[in-house]
């Protein structure tokens, strides 16, 4: 994986690179949902209705807002998950169903950013260019630790999502929202899987990000040490000889993420590995979320107690419970001043959020 440092590669930015804010939350509040993710995944399909409309719709609003990276709308586009919801009865099944729902979303993002140069033909040729970040997110559900199969066994699944989105060309590969240090593993092993097997050739940037406790940032939702899962990827990723362009934190309240930058800048610090976050704009954190359901994962595998420090302010945040954009922006311009160099928004970050992020910091 090349990490070139001109102004045609994602490394190295004059300003940080803006990535996109929360697709799966937009989609719903754009009227897509069954209670689920899954409805605004399948939409990315349904060419001939409102569904795939409304998927271009948000990627073409966020890259209008300011952003230099639009992410895959396949989040929850997993092999468990196509058996789960009863898309596929078998693993192949389940694997040639996740292809077609990646390609698809792939296919949203690309007509996204070629509306977007039609409607602005003078910035095709100047600044940076438009990319997709293909999405390669947990293949179990979020943050709960304890469901997280064991590296090995994850490979395959990985192997799927990871071989398709390099199949459509996509520029970036975004792993997120890793609750483990085992998951940002078995995603280095299925990417050195796919070299051993020599299907491609170039690859593109790998940024990595895993989700942290909302009240004690140094820490991921397993219980285990985020300086230990910085310098894990960082081994595992020269053992293969896998160059890794960002590393950082997202999915988090963004309190929570200033205080982790800090501590994952300390390990960045000599290398030419990008810092990254993008944070949550609820006000209510996936940290007491996860409290209310009698199933705290984070809580059971973590020496730490909860220090309530990264509480929110009511004055930040809107009626409806929503982070207000400009407050959203000053936390931008502080992970700026960090040392962030690539900078998004994550659940509940709209297109306005970015917006007014990208005003200002560009």
């Amino acid at each position: 994986m090349e990490n070139d440092r001109d102004d045609n590669k994602t490394n190295v930015p004059r300003c940080p690179i803006l990535l996109d804010g929360g697709m799966g939350h937009e989609v719903k509040n754009r009227g897509i949902s069954d209670g689920s993710f899954l409805a605004g995944v399948l939409a990315n399909e349904d060419t001939n209705g409102e569904g795939a409309r409304v998927v271009e719709s948000i990627h073409y609003d966020f890259l209008s807002a300011g952003c230099d990276v639009i992410t895959t709308n396949s989040f929850v586009a997993v092999p468990p998950r196509m058996i789960e919801c009863g898309l596929a009865s078998d693993e192949a099944g389940a694997n040639a169903r996740c292809v077609k729902l990646i390609t698809a979303a792939v296919d949203r993002a690309r007509s996204a950013i070629t509306k977007y140069y039609r409607m602005h033909e003078n910035e095709k040729h100047k600044g940076r260019s438009k990319k997709i970040a293909g999405c390669v997110p947990p293949l179990t559900e979020c943050y709960f630790a304890q469901k997280v199969p064991q590296s090995n066994a994850m490979i395959p699944g990985y192997v799927v999502i990871l071989s398709t989105l390099l199949e459509c060309g996509v520029d970036i590969i975004l792993a997120e929202t890793l609750s483990t240090i085992r998951e940002a593993v078995a995603i280095l092993k299925a990417l050195c899987c796919i070299q051993r097997n020599g299907n491609h050739s170039q690859y593109p940037s790998l940024w990595i990000s895993f989700t942290i406790h909302d009240d004690e940032p140094s820490f991921l939702r397993s219980g285990e040490l985020l300086i230990d899962a910085c310098r894990s990827v960082i081994a595992e990723a020269h053992l293969h000889n896998i160059s890794i362009e960002a590393i950082g934190v997202n999915c988090s309240t963004p309190a929570a993420i200033s205080a982790a930058l800090v501590v994952i800048k300390t390990e960045l610090d000599g290398s030419n590995i990008n810092l990254m976050c993008y944070g949550n704009c609820f006000r209510i954190t996936t940290s007491a979320w996860i409290r209310s359901l009698n199933y705290d994962s984070e809580k059971s595998q973590g020496d730490y107690s909860y220090s309530e420090t990264f509480n929110p302010c009511c004055d930040d945040y809107d009626r409806d419970g929503y982070l207000l954009p400009e407050t959203y922006a000053r936390y931008a311009k502080a992970w700026a001043e960090t040392g962030a160099t690539i900078i998004g928004g994550c659940c509940g970050c709209a297109p306005v959020h970015m917006k007014t992020v990208a005003s200002t910091l560009k």
